[in-house]
C-alpha cells in the first residue's frame, strides 16, 4: 500500500448537476448543515462542487466561508450562487487542492462531500486530515463517521454477450445474488486523525453453497447527531468488486475476507482475498 491515490480528482458538470439535483441527498446535507453551523461560524467547505452546501451555512448564519474547489468552472458558478443569494460579501472562492489548501484562519465547522462507497476514488480521508491543523478544540466535521459493509456476492457476468468481470461497476445487476451474511468491515470517525488505509479481515457465514467470484460493497455516513444518510441516486450507490480468485462457498461455513486499500485508491488497486476458516 506504498502507491499513494491522487488528490486531483475532478468531476464532470453532468457528475456535479446529478449530485446537486439528487434531492434526498442534498436535502439531508442542507439538514445536517443547519443542525451543526451557529451563527458567527467561521465554515470551510472543502471540495465545494456547485458550492451549494457553503451557500447553505451562509444562510444558516456563518461568518465566513471558505469554499475550495479545484475545478475552475465551478469556481465560477460558486461566485455567481453566492451573489445570487447575496452571500457574496461572506463566501471567499479558493482554486485549489483542498488536501493542501492554505487558510488564513481557523475554522470552527469542515464540510467535505467528498464522499464515495468504501472511500475508493475520493480524498475525504486526506482532505479532512490536511484541514486538521486549522481546527479548534471545537471544530465540528460534517460527516463525523462513515462506515463500510462488504457481502461475498455471486455476481452477474455475461452481458451483451460479452464477460463483464474486467472492472468494478457501482450497481447491482438482475442476477447479482448475495451468498454470504454483511459484515461491517471498516469504520472511519473523522473526530480523530485517520490512518490512510484499510487493513481489514472480518468473518462471513456462506449463505448458500455457490462460487463467490465478488463482493459487494455498501456504506454509510453520520452526517450530524440527528442525520444519517446511506444510499440515494447519486450517492453510495453499492459498489461490485470482481475476486481475483473466485472461492466455492459451502452453506453455513465461515469464511474469512481480508480486504486492504488506501483510502482514495481506485477499486482495481484494492486486495481481496477470501479463505475458509478452519
Amino acid at each position: 500500500m506504498d502507491k499513494k491515490p491522487s488528490t486531483n480528482v475532478q468531476f464532470t458538470p453532468y457528475e456535479i448537476s446529478f449530485c446537486l439535483y439528487d434531492i434526498d441527498r442534498t436535502s439531508q446535507w442542507k439538514q445536517a448543515v443547519e443542525d451543526v453551523v451557529k451563527k458567527g461560524d467561521v465554515v470551510v467547505d472543502a471540495g465545494a462542487g456547485t458550492g451549494i452546501l457553503g451557500v447553505f451555512a451562509a444562510l444558516d448564519g456563518a461568518k465566513q466561508i471558505y469554499s475550495v474547489e479545484l475545478n475552475q468552472r465551478f469556481c465560477t458558478l460558486i461566485k455567481h450562487l453566492a451573489e445570487k443569494n447575496n452571500v457574496a460579501q461572506i463566501l471567499k472562492v479558493i482554486q485549489g487542492d483542498a488536501s493542501k489548501v492554505e487558510l488564513s484562519e481557523k475554522v470552527d465547522v469542515v464540510i467535505c462531500e467528498l464522499l464515495c462507497t468504501g472511500q475508493f476514488f475520493e480524498p475525504q480521508v486526506q482532505v479532512i486530515n490536511h484541514l486538521r491543523q486549522y481546527f479548534k478544540p471545537s471544530t465540528q466535521i460534517i460527516p463525523r463517521k462513515v462506515e463500510s459493509y462488504i457481502q461475498l456476492l455471486d455476481a452477474h457476468e455475461i452481458l451483451y454477450g460479452v464477460r463483464i468481470d474486467t472492472d468494478s461497476r457501482s450497481l447491482m445487476l438482475a442476477d447479482d445474488e448475495p451468498v454470504s451474511a454483511k459484515e461491517r468491515y471498516d469504520v472511519i470517525d473523522f473526530t480523530n486523525p485517520v490512518k490512510p488505509y484499510v487493513n481489514s479481515t472480518v468473518k462471513v457465514r456462506a449463505r448458500k453453497s455457490r462460487i463467490a467470484d465478488a463482493v459487494v460493497i455498501t456504506s454509510k455516513a453520520q452526517l450530524s447527531d440527528s442525520i444519517e444518510t446511506e444510499r440515494t441516486k447519486f450517492l453510495y450507490n453499492p459498489e461490485v468488486i470482481y475476486l481475483k480468485k473466485p472461492i466455492e462457498l459451502v452453506k453455513d461455513k465461515f469464511y474469512d475476507i481480508h480486504i486492504s486499500y488506501p483510502y482514495g485508491a481506485d477499486t482495481l488497486d484494492a486486495n481481496i482475498e477470501v479463505f475458509p476458516v478452519e
